[in-house]
Protein backbone atom coordinates (compact mmCIF):
# COMPACT_ATOMS: atom_id res chain seq x y z
CA UNK A 1 0.00 0.00 0.00
CA UNK A 2 1.12 3.29 -0.40
CA UNK A 3 2.88 4.76 2.61
CA UNK A 4 4.24 1.40 3.60
CA UNK A 5 7.46 0.53 3.59
CA UNK A 6 8.86 -3.11 3.44
CA UNK A 7 12.27 -4.34 4.98
CA UNK A 8 14.21 -5.63 2.55
CA UNK A 9 16.33 -8.91 3.32
CA UNK A 10 17.36 -12.07 1.98
CA UNK A 11 14.11 -13.75 2.14
CA UNK A 12 12.46 -10.41 0.18
CA UNK A 13 15.21 -10.30 -2.55
CA UNK A 14 14.66 -13.86 -3.50
CA UNK A 15 10.80 -13.20 -3.85
CA UNK A 16 11.68 -10.11 -6.23
CA UNK A 17 14.12 -12.18 -7.98
CA UNK A 18 11.32 -14.66 -8.95
CA UNK A 19 8.85 -11.52 -9.37
CA UNK A 20 11.35 -10.66 -12.48
CA UNK A 21 11.46 -14.35 -13.34
CA UNK A 22 8.14 -13.04 -15.56
CA UNK A 23 6.82 -10.40 -17.77
CA UNK A 24 7.70 -6.77 -16.63
CA UNK A 25 5.65 -4.27 -18.89
CA UNK A 26 6.88 -0.95 -19.24
CA UNK A 27 4.25 1.42 -18.70
CA UNK A 28 3.46 3.50 -21.48
CA UNK A 29 2.22 7.92 -20.02
CA UNK A 30 -0.92 9.18 -21.47
CA UNK A 31 -0.58 13.17 -21.85
CA UNK A 32 -3.14 15.18 -22.70
CA UNK A 33 -3.89 16.40 -25.97
CA UNK A 34 -1.90 19.42 -25.50
CA UNK A 35 0.79 17.33 -24.22
CA UNK A 36 1.20 19.74 -21.28
CA UNK A 37 0.53 17.23 -18.20
CA UNK A 38 -0.53 13.81 -17.68
CA UNK A 39 -3.68 12.43 -18.46
CA UNK A 40 -3.78 10.33 -15.28
CA UNK A 41 -7.45 8.88 -15.61
CA UNK A 42 -6.05 7.47 -18.97
CA UNK A 43 -3.49 5.88 -17.07
CA UNK A 44 -5.26 4.63 -14.48
CA UNK A 45 -7.80 2.82 -17.10
CA UNK A 46 -4.29 1.68 -18.91
CA UNK A 47 -3.20 -0.06 -15.70
CA UNK A 48 -6.65 -1.52 -14.83
CA UNK A 49 -6.70 -2.82 -18.03
CA UNK A 50 -3.32 -4.84 -17.47
CA UNK A 51 -3.87 -5.63 -13.74
CA UNK A 52 -6.60 -7.12 -14.36
CA UNK A 53 -5.20 -8.90 -17.66
CA UNK A 54 -2.72 -10.77 -15.51
CA UNK A 55 0.40 -8.54 -15.18
CA UNK A 56 1.66 -8.43 -12.36
CA UNK A 57 4.56 -6.46 -12.82
CA UNK A 58 4.87 -2.95 -13.88
CA UNK A 59 7.36 -0.65 -14.65
CA UNK A 60 6.27 3.15 -14.95
CA UNK A 61 8.79 5.97 -16.32
CA UNK A 62 10.57 3.82 -17.86
CA UNK A 63 12.05 4.22 -21.58
CA UNK A 64 8.51 3.39 -23.04
CA UNK A 65 6.91 5.49 -20.66
CA UNK A 66 8.70 8.24 -22.08
CA UNK A 67 10.97 8.90 -18.61
CA UNK A 68 13.31 11.74 -19.85
CA UNK A 69 10.07 13.58 -20.96
CA UNK A 70 9.15 13.93 -17.46
CA UNK A 71 9.47 16.46 -15.11
CA UNK A 72 10.17 15.64 -11.25
CA UNK A 73 6.57 16.03 -10.23
CA UNK A 74 5.19 14.24 -13.24
CA UNK A 75 7.38 11.55 -12.63
CA UNK A 76 5.84 11.62 -9.10
CA UNK A 77 2.63 11.52 -9.85
CA UNK A 78 3.30 8.98 -12.52
CA UNK A 79 4.18 6.68 -9.80
CA UNK A 80 2.03 7.54 -7.19
CA UNK A 81 -1.29 6.86 -10.09
CA UNK A 82 0.53 3.29 -10.45
CA UNK A 83 0.64 2.74 -6.91
CA UNK A 84 -3.00 3.52 -6.85
CA UNK A 85 -4.36 1.86 -9.68
CA UNK A 86 -3.09 -1.64 -9.46
CA UNK A 87 -4.65 -4.59 -8.03
CA UNK A 88 -3.43 -5.98 -4.87
CA UNK A 89 -0.58 -8.04 -5.62
CA UNK A 90 0.82 -6.00 -8.46
CA UNK A 91 4.55 -4.92 -8.14
CA UNK A 92 5.16 -1.92 -9.02
CA UNK A 93 8.99 -0.89 -10.10
CA UNK A 94 9.91 2.71 -11.20
CA UNK A 95 12.47 3.89 -13.34
CA UNK A 96 14.69 6.27 -11.58
CA UNK A 97 17.88 7.80 -12.59
CA UNK A 98 19.26 11.12 -13.74
CA UNK A 99 21.94 12.56 -11.24
CA UNK A 100 22.93 10.73 -7.92
CA UNK A 101 21.03 13.37 -6.13
CA UNK A 102 17.89 12.87 -8.15
CA UNK A 103 18.06 9.08 -8.41
CA UNK A 104 18.30 8.71 -4.48
CA UNK A 105 15.78 11.57 -4.37
CA UNK A 106 13.67 9.17 -6.71
CA UNK A 107 14.90 5.96 -4.53
CA UNK A 108 13.75 7.69 -1.49
CA UNK A 109 10.21 8.80 -2.82
CA UNK A 110 9.31 4.91 -4.14
CA UNK A 111 10.55 3.67 -0.51
CA UNK A 112 8.17 5.81 0.80
CA UNK A 113 4.89 5.55 -1.55
CA UNK A 114 5.45 1.46 -0.97
CA UNK A 115 7.39 0.32 -4.18
CA UNK A 116 9.15 -3.11 -3.31
CA UNK A 117 11.88 -2.55 -6.18
CA UNK A 118 13.30 0.27 -8.69
CA UNK A 119 15.16 -0.03 -12.16
CA UNK A 120 18.04 2.23 -12.52
CA UNK A 121 17.83 4.16 -16.10
CA UNK A 122 21.34 3.65 -17.85
CA UNK A 123 22.87 6.59 -17.18
CA UNK A 124 22.72 8.98 -20.23
CA UNK A 125 25.97 10.83 -19.92
CA UNK A 126 28.35 12.12 -22.95
CA UNK A 127 31.62 11.53 -20.47
CA UNK A 128 31.05 8.41 -18.50
CA UNK A 129 33.55 5.45 -17.81
CA UNK A 130 32.83 1.62 -16.87
CA UNK A 131 34.25 3.23 -13.13
CA UNK A 132 31.80 5.91 -13.08
CA UNK A 133 29.14 3.63 -14.04
CA UNK A 134 30.02 1.31 -11.36
CA UNK A 135 30.08 3.94 -8.63
CA UNK A 136 27.22 5.66 -10.01
CA UNK A 137 25.28 2.24 -9.21
CA UNK A 138 26.92 1.31 -6.02
CA UNK A 139 25.58 4.34 -4.69
CA UNK A 140 22.39 3.84 -5.38
CA UNK A 141 21.97 0.52 -4.12
CA UNK A 142 23.77 1.20 -1.29
CA UNK A 143 21.42 3.59 -0.27
CA UNK A 144 18.59 0.92 -1.20
CA UNK A 145 16.21 -0.10 1.27
CA UNK A 146 14.51 -2.02 -1.36
CA UNK A 147 15.47 -4.16 -4.52
CA UNK A 148 17.34 -2.48 -7.30
CA UNK A 149 17.02 -3.80 -10.91
CA UNK A 150 20.16 -2.60 -13.32
CA UNK A 151 19.10 -1.52 -16.97
CA UNK A 152 21.67 -2.45 -19.34
CA UNK A 153 21.18 -0.30 -22.15
CA UNK A 154 25.35 0.51 -23.16
CA UNK A 155 28.48 -0.74 -23.23
CA UNK A 156 29.70 0.62 -19.56
CA UNK A 157 27.53 -1.96 -17.48
CA UNK A 158 29.95 -4.48 -18.94
CA UNK A 159 30.73 -8.09 -17.20
CA UNK A 160 33.43 -6.31 -15.05
CA UNK A 161 31.29 -4.00 -13.38
CA UNK A 162 28.31 -6.32 -13.43
CA UNK A 163 30.63 -9.18 -11.49
CA UNK A 164 31.78 -6.19 -9.25
CA UNK A 165 27.95 -5.42 -8.26
CA UNK A 166 26.54 -9.29 -8.45
CA UNK A 167 27.52 -9.43 -4.91
CA UNK A 168 25.22 -6.44 -3.49
CA UNK A 169 22.12 -7.51 -0.80
CA UNK A 170 19.56 -4.62 -2.80
CA UNK A 171 20.41 -6.04 -6.26
CA UNK A 172 17.51 -8.47 -7.74
CA UNK A 173 18.65 -8.58 -11.54
CA UNK A 174 19.73 -6.87 -14.81
CA UNK A 175 17.75 -6.15 -17.53
CA UNK A 176 19.62 -6.70 -20.33
CA UNK A 177 19.34 -4.56 -23.37
CA UNK A 178 22.45 -4.00 -25.37
CA UNK A 179 24.86 -6.32 -27.35
CA UNK A 180 24.36 -9.81 -29.31
CA UNK A 181 22.72 -12.78 -27.87
CA UNK A 182 26.30 -14.45 -27.42
CA UNK A 183 26.96 -11.28 -25.79
CA UNK A 184 24.32 -12.26 -23.07
CA UNK A 185 24.81 -15.79 -23.02
CA UNK A 186 28.55 -14.87 -21.81
CA UNK A 187 27.58 -12.42 -19.19
CA UNK A 188 25.16 -14.72 -17.86
CA UNK A 189 28.17 -17.41 -17.70
CA UNK A 190 30.86 -14.98 -16.77
CA UNK A 191 28.53 -13.44 -13.62
CA UNK A 192 26.13 -16.53 -13.05
CA UNK A 193 22.96 -17.11 -12.04
CA UNK A 194 22.69 -15.98 -8.49
CA UNK A 195 20.64 -12.74 -9.88
CA UNK A 196 17.34 -12.58 -12.11
CA UNK A 197 18.29 -11.95 -16.04
CA UNK A 198 15.71 -10.19 -17.73
CA UNK A 199 15.44 -10.25 -21.81
CA UNK A 200 15.33 -6.27 -22.11
CA UNK A 201 14.56 -6.61 -25.86
CA UNK A 202 11.15 -8.19 -25.31
CA UNK A 203 9.11 -10.79 -26.95
CA UNK A 204 11.14 -10.84 -29.97
CA UNK A 205 13.55 -11.81 -28.98
CA UNK A 206 12.90 -13.26 -25.40
CA UNK A 207 12.81 -17.46 -27.29
CA UNK A 208 16.71 -16.72 -27.63
CA UNK A 209 17.41 -14.77 -24.89
CA UNK A 210 15.34 -17.28 -22.71
CA UNK A 211 18.03 -20.26 -23.83
CA UNK A 212 21.32 -18.43 -23.17
CA UNK A 213 19.77 -17.66 -19.33
CA UNK A 214 17.24 -15.52 -19.47
CA UNK A 215 14.42 -16.57 -17.01
CA UNK A 216 11.81 -13.20 -17.79
CA UNK A 217 11.32 -10.59 -20.28
CA UNK A 218 10.32 -6.50 -20.17
CA UNK A 219 7.32 -5.69 -23.01
CA UNK A 220 6.20 -3.08 -24.28
CA UNK A 221 3.19 -4.73 -26.52
CA UNK A 222 2.23 -5.45 -23.25
CA UNK A 223 0.38 -2.88 -22.78
CA UNK A 224 -2.36 -3.38 -25.18
CA UNK A 225 -2.02 -6.96 -25.45
CA UNK A 226 -1.14 -8.83 -22.41
CA UNK A 227 -2.64 -11.99 -23.42
CA UNK A 228 0.74 -11.74 -25.97
CA UNK A 229 3.15 -11.59 -24.12
CA UNK A 230 1.93 -13.68 -21.13
CA UNK A 231 1.37 -16.41 -23.92
CA UNK A 232 5.04 -16.50 -24.83
CA UNK A 233 5.90 -17.04 -21.28
CA UNK A 234 3.99 -19.43 -20.91
CA UNK A 235 5.57 -21.29 -23.79
CA UNK A 236 9.05 -20.42 -22.71
CA UNK A 237 8.01 -21.71 -19.35
CA UNK A 238 7.20 -25.12 -20.24
CA UNK A 239 9.52 -25.58 -23.04
CA UNK A 240 7.22 -25.40 -25.74
CA UNK A 241 9.79 -23.21 -28.63
CA UNK A 242 7.58 -24.20 -31.20
CA UNK A 243 4.72 -21.98 -29.96
CA UNK A 244 7.31 -19.39 -28.87
CA UNK A 245 8.38 -18.95 -32.06
CA UNK A 246 4.74 -19.06 -33.76
CA UNK A 247 3.91 -15.93 -31.15
CA UNK A 248 7.23 -14.63 -32.67
CA UNK A 249 6.53 -14.74 -35.75
CA UNK A 250 3.04 -13.20 -35.09
CA UNK A 251 4.40 -10.12 -33.66
CA UNK A 252 7.04 -9.69 -36.28
CA UNK A 253 5.18 -6.81 -38.68
CA UNK A 254 5.33 -4.90 -35.41
CA UNK A 255 7.92 -5.57 -33.99
CA UNK A 256 9.89 -4.64 -37.31
CA UNK A 257 7.87 -1.13 -37.79
CA UNK A 258 9.19 -0.33 -34.64
CA UNK A 259 12.19 -0.51 -35.33
CA UNK A 260 12.11 2.10 -38.08
CA UNK A 261 13.44 4.94 -38.13
CA UNK A 262 16.36 4.34 -36.29
CA UNK A 263 13.91 2.71 -33.59
CA UNK A 264 12.77 6.06 -32.88
CA UNK A 265 8.81 4.58 -33.25
CA UNK A 266 9.28 1.83 -30.56
CA UNK A 267 7.19 4.34 -28.55
CA UNK A 268 4.72 5.84 -30.69
CA UNK A 269 3.84 2.49 -32.09
CA UNK A 270 2.47 1.07 -28.72
CA UNK A 271 0.65 4.27 -28.36
CA UNK A 272 -0.77 3.95 -31.28
CA UNK A 273 -1.87 0.42 -30.76
CA UNK A 274 -3.33 1.49 -27.34
CA UNK A 275 -5.60 3.65 -29.35
CA UNK A 276 -6.79 1.08 -31.54
CA UNK A 277 -7.53 -1.16 -28.61
CA UNK A 278 -10.08 1.97 -27.20
CA UNK A 279 -6.98 2.13 -24.11
CA UNK A 280 -5.13 5.53 -23.90
CA UNK A 281 -1.64 6.40 -26.15
CA UNK A 282 -1.97 9.71 -27.41
CA UNK A 283 0.88 11.53 -28.77
CA UNK A 284 5.09 11.60 -27.78
CA UNK A 285 6.22 14.49 -26.27
CA UNK A 286 9.49 15.62 -28.46
CA UNK A 287 12.00 14.65 -29.37
CA UNK A 288 9.76 11.62 -29.59
CA UNK A 289 7.91 12.07 -32.44
CA UNK A 290 4.26 11.01 -32.98
CA UNK A 291 3.05 8.47 -35.79
CA UNK A 292 1.49 9.91 -39.02
CA UNK A 293 -1.84 8.38 -40.38
CA UNK A 294 -0.16 5.59 -42.56
CA UNK A 295 1.88 4.45 -39.92
CA UNK A 296 -0.66 4.20 -37.43
CA UNK A 297 -2.64 2.10 -40.39
CA UNK A 298 0.16 -0.08 -40.63
CA UNK A 299 0.16 -0.66 -36.88
CA UNK A 300 -3.81 -1.85 -37.43
CA UNK A 301 -3.12 -4.01 -39.84
CA UNK A 302 0.38 -5.34 -37.83
CA UNK A 303 -2.20 -6.40 -35.02
CA UNK A 304 -5.31 -7.43 -36.79
CA UNK A 305 -5.71 -10.78 -35.55
CA UNK A 306 -4.03 -11.12 -32.48
CA UNK A 307 -5.61 -12.79 -29.41
CA UNK A 308 -6.32 -9.82 -27.28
Amino acid sequence: MPGQQMRCGQMDIEKLRDSLRSVSVTTATPFTDNLGDIDEAGLEQNLQYLTSSGIDLVVPCGNTGEYYSLSESEWRRVVDATMSAVSPGTLVMPGIGGSITTAHEQLAYAEKEGAEMVMVMYPQHVFSSEEGIRDYFVKILDAAKIGVVLYKKGPLLSDRVLAELAGHERLVGVKYAFGRIVDFARTVQTVGSGIAWSCGTAERFAPFFWLAGAEGFTSGLGNFAPKVSLSMLEALRIEDYSEAISIQHMIADLEFLREERGAANNVPVIKAALDLRGLNGGDCRPPIHSLGNDEKSRVAKAIEGWPF
